[in-house]
C-alpha cells in the first residue's frame, strides 16, 4: 500500500511538472501565443496567463486606448465551467506618430497579462483546456484586421504542490515591474480653459522635486478625449507640466486618469523614485478662464506632433491642398540641380526636330507619360515597401549602392554620347535600330524616364509637405499626389514643345549646336563624379574606385564599338564578355557604413566637426538645459541638400550666427537607410530630405524650407 502511495505521489509531483501547452499561431505580422507564469494550475487557486504577440518590425498593436486611430487588443474565452478570467492588465504603451496622427500602442514583443481562477473541485492530475479568440488590429503604413485561435493546456496540479516556472516566467517578472501603479506623494490636477488643457505633476507638502526630471509621455484612459499630437512636456520648478488639448465636442469627468511613462530609459529612476518607469495618475479637473503656466517652464521633451511652426507652410493639409503643393512641386523640379542637365540635353534635341505640330504633339506626350507612369511606379514601390514594413522615404532606389552604381554607368555613357564618342544606335541590332529611329516617342518616353531617376534624389518647395500627406494616406489617395507631382514636372516641357515659338529665335542649326552639345556633356560627367562620391560614402573607398574602374571598362567598350567591323568584331565580342566580367566584379554590395567610416576620408572641417551625429536622447537633453537645437536631416545623394550645405550652412556668416545664438547643431544622415531618422521625419509629417528643424525650448519647433537662404536661417534664429 505505502509502495502505491509513493508511486502515486511521484506521478502527481510529475504531472505537476509538466508545461502548460500552447501552440503559437504565427499571422502574417504577428505571432500570437497563450502563455503561463508557472507551468501548472491549482484548483481554485489564481494563475497569471496571458497573450503574447510577437510583431514583426514597424508593425504595431494598440493600447486599450488606441489614440487617434485603431482598436485594442480583445480576447474571447471558452473556459473550463467553474473557471474565470479578469481583463487584461494593460502595460504601458508608447507613441507611435503615424503622419499627423499619433496611436498608443506595442512595438515588438508584448505580453498582455491576465487573471485566470480554475474550477475550485478541479482534480489533480486533470488536464483544462482554455480557449480564447484573439482580434487585433495591426498597422504601419496600413491597418490589417487579424485573428487567432489559441488553446492553452493547463495540467491541474495538487494544493501543496511546490510552483514550478513556465516558460515564459520573465515576462510576467517584467511586467510585474513595468505596469503602471499609482503614485504617491504626487498630486495631479488639470486646468481646462475650453479646449486647452495643462496637466500640472508636483510632489505632495514640502518635498522636493527630484533634480533628475526625464521626459514624459501621458497616455489618457477615456478614448477620443484628447488630441494625441498635442503633447508638450515642460519642466517646473517643482515637477511637470504637460499641454494638451481637448478633441472637438469632448468633455472631462470631474476626475481625469491616465498612465504616465517615463522616457529615461529602462528602468531609468524616474522622478517619483525607485526603479518604476510608469505610473497611473488621476487628476482633477479645474475650469479656469486661461491656461497659466508656472513661472520658469521650460520645454522637456521634443513634441512628436506633425504640424510645427514653418517658415514654409504647415504639414497639416487637406487632399486638394496636398494635391496643388505636389503640382507646384513637381513643376520646381525642372529648376533643380539634379534634372536641369536632362532637361538642357532635351531642350537641345528639341531644337534640332522638326516643326510638324502632330509630331511634336506625340513627342510631348510620350514625355509626358514616361514622366507621370515613372513616378506612379516609383510611388507604388515606395508604398508597397513601407506596407512589408521597411523605414524607407522619398529617394529611398538612392539608398541602395547597386543603384547609385547603375546610374553612374548611365550618365556617363550619356556623356559620351554627347561628345561623339558613339551614336546610340550604331550600338543596337539592325532591326532594332530601325525599330527605334521609326519610333521617336519612345526616345521621349524613355527621356521622361530618365528626367525622374535624375530628380529622385531631389525635394523641390512644396514637395516635402505634400510628400509627407501622400504616405499616411491610402494607396489611391498617395497615387494621386505623385501623379500630381508627375504632371507638374512633365507640364512645363510639355508647354515648351507645344509652343514652338521660341525656336525662331535660334540661330540657323549649324556648328553651333554640335558645340553645345558636346559642352552639355560636362555637366553628364560632373553627376558620374557626384555619384561615385555618393558610392564612397555608402561603401568606402573600395566601392568608389571599383566604380571608376567599371567606367574605364565602359568607356574601353565604346572605344572598341566605334572600330570598324571588320577589324574589331572579334574584339567587340571579347570587351563585351571583360565588360561583363568587370562589372560582376565591380557590383556593390549592400550599404555598408562601417566600411564608409573606416575608409580614407579628406579632413573633415571646422564647420563639420561642430555638428553632432543625430541622437533623440541628446536633444531632449539639451532642451531640457534650456539649449535650442537645429537638426539637418541630409543624404549624400540629396543634390539640394549639398548645395544648402555649401551655400548656406557651412559658411562663416552662418556658423557665426548659430554660435552666438548658442544653438547646438546636429546632422541626421539618411544617405544609408536609417528607421530612426525615417520615424523622425514621419513625425514632422515629411518623407524625404532635405528637412532643416529648429527646436526652441519653451515654443514650438519651426521647421525651414527646403532652398535655404542665409536670411531665412537668421530670421529663424530671431524666434529663439
Amino acid at each position: 500500500m505505502s509502495q502505491a502511495f509513493v508511486l502515486l505521489a511521484a506521478l502527481l509531483l510529475a504531472i505537476a511538472a509538466a508545461p502548460a501547452l500552447g501552440a503559437p499561431v504565427k499571422t502574417a505580422h504577428v505571432t500570437a501565443e497563450l502563455v503561463t507564469e508557472h507551468a501548472a494550475v491549482k484548483p481554485g487557486q489564481p494563475l497569471q496567463i496571458g497573450l503574447k504577440l510577437q510583431h514583426i518590425p514597424h508593425w504595431h498593436t494598440y493600447w486599450r486606448n488606441p489614440g487617434d486611430s485603431g482598436l485594442p487588443t480583445t480576447l474571447k474565452w471558452t473556459l473550463p465551467a467553474g473557471s474565470s478570467t479578469t481583463a487584461i492588465d494593460w502595460p504601458a504603451p508608447q507613441r507611435l506618430p503615424i503622419g499627423p496622427l499619433v496611436n498608443y500602442g506595442y512595438e515588438g514583443e508584448v505580453l498582455l497579462p491576465l487573471s485566470y481562477t480554475p474550477p475550485a473541485d478541479a482534480k489533480p492530475g486533470e488536464t483544462l483546456t482554455l480557449k480564447a479568440r484573439a482580434d487585433w488590429l495591426v498597422c504601419s503604413d496600413v491597418c490589417i484586421p487579424e485573428h487567432a485561435d489559441l488553446e492553452l493546456q493547463l495540467p491541474v496540479a495538487a494544493a501543496g504542490t511546490p510552483a514550478t516556472p513556465g516558460a515564459a516566467r520573465a515576462l510576467f517578472e517584467r511586467h510585474v515591474v513595468e505596469r503602471p501603479l499609482p503614485v504617491p506623494g504626487w498630486t495631479a490636477r488639470l486646468q481646462q480653459a475650453g479646449r486647452e488643457l495643462l496637466l500640472e505633476l508636483e510632489p505632495a507638502g514640502d518635498a522636493a522635486a527630484s533634480a533628475a526630471r526625464p521626459p514624459l509621455h501621458f497616455f489618457p484612459h477615456a478614448e477620443q478625449t484628447l488630441e494625441p499630437a498635442r503633447h508638450e512636456v515642460l519642466r517646473t520648478a517643482r515637477g511637470y507640466a504637460i499641454r494638451l488639448a481637448l478633441l472637438d465636442g469632448a468633455s472631462l469627468p470631474s476626475r481625469f486618469d491616465g498612465v504616465l511613462v517615463s522616457q529615461g530609459g529602462a528602468y531609468a529612476p524616474p522622478p517619483w523614485g525607485g526603479t518604476r518607469r510608469a505610473v497611473e495618475v488621476a487628476a482633477t479637473v479645474q475650469p479656469v478662464a486661461a491656461i497659466a503656466l508656472p513661472a520658469g517652464a521650460v520645454l522637456l521633451a521634443m513634441p512628436t506632433t506633425t504640424a510645427p511652426a514653418s517658415l514654409g507652410g504647415s504639414a497639416d493639409l487637406g487632399l486638394w491642398t496636398a494635391l496643388a503643393l505636389a503640382f507646384f512641386g513637381g513643376a520646381l523640379l525642372n529648376l533643380m540641380p539634379c534634372v536641369f542637365p536632362v532637361l538642357s540635353i532635351k531642350l537641345l534635341g528639341l531644337a534640332q526636330q522638326s516643326r510638324d505640330r502632330s509630331s511634336l504633339r506625340v513627342h510631348a506626350l510620350a514625355y509626358g507619360a514616361g514622366v507621370l507612369l515613372s513616378f506612379i511606379a516609383l510611388a507604388a514601390a515606395l508604398l508597397a515597401l513601407r506596407a512589408a514594413g521597411s523605414a524607407i522615404g522619398w529617394g529611398f532606389q538612392l539608398q541602395e549602392p547597386g543603384v547609385v552604381f547603375v546610374l553612374a554607368l548611365v550618365f556617363f555613357a550619356l556623356g559620351l554620347n554627347l561628345m561623339g564618342a558613339f551614336e546610340v544606335g550604331n550600338l543596337l541590332p539592325q532591326r532594332l535600330a530601325g525599330w527605334r529611329a521609326e519610333r521617336p516617342a519612345a526616345d521621349a518616353f524613355g527621356s521622361g524616364v530618365l528626367a525622374v531617376a535624375a530628380a529622385s534624389p531631389c525635394t523641390a518647395p512644396f514637395m516635402g509637405a505634400a510628400l509627407g500627406y501622400a504616405v499616411t494616406q491610402s494607396p489611391l489617395l498617395a497615387l494621386g499626389v505623385f501623379a500630381a507631382l508627375g504632371l507638374g514636372m512633365a507640364l512645363p516641357y510639355a508647354l515648351l514643345v507645344l509652343m514652338p515659338g521660341w525656336r525662331d529665335r535660334l540661330p540657323r542649326p549649324g556648328v553651333w549646336m554640335l558645340q553645345l552639345k558636346q559642352f552639355l556633356a560636362f555637366p553628364m560627367f560632373a553627376t558620374v563624379v557626384w555619384l561615385v562620391w555618393v558610392l564612397g560614402q555608402q561603401a568606402g573607398v573600395d566601392g568608389a574606385a571599383k566604380a571608376l574602374l567599371a567606367l574605364v571598362g565602359l568607356a574601353f567598350l565604346v572605344w572598341l564599338a566605334g572600330l570598324p567591323p571588320a577589324r574589331a568584331l572579334a574584339g567587340r565580342v571579347l570587351g563585351a564578355l571583360a565588360l561583363a566580367a568587370l562589372l560582376a566584379w565591380t557590383w556593390p554590395g549592400a550599404s555598408t557604413p562601417a566600411l564608409a567610416a573606416q575608409a580614407d576620408a579628406p579632413p573633415i572641417t571646422s564647420t563639420d566637426a561642430a555638428w553632432q551625429v543625430y541622437d533623440e536622447a541628446a536633444i531632449a537633453g539639451h532642451v531640457a538645459e534650456g539649449k535650442p537645437v537645429f537638426v539637418d536631416f541630409t543624404a549624400a545623394w540629396c543634390v539640394s541638400c549639398q548645395v544648402n550645405k555649401r551655400l548656406v550652412l557651412r559658411t562663416d556668416a552662418t556658423m557665426r550666427a548659430f554660435a552666438d545664438a548658442g544653438v547646438v547643431l546636429m546632422r541626421a544622415d539618411w544617405t544609408n537607410r536609417d528607421a530612426r531618422i525615417t520615424e523622425a521625419l514621419a513625425r514632422l509629417g515629411r518623407n524625404g530630405v532635405p528637412v532643416y528643424l529648429l527646436i526652441r525650448p519653451g515654443k514650438e519647433p519651426l521647421l525651414l524650407p527646403e532652398i535655404l537662404t542665409g536670411r531665412l536661417v537668421t530670421e529663424a534664429l530671431a524666434t529663439l
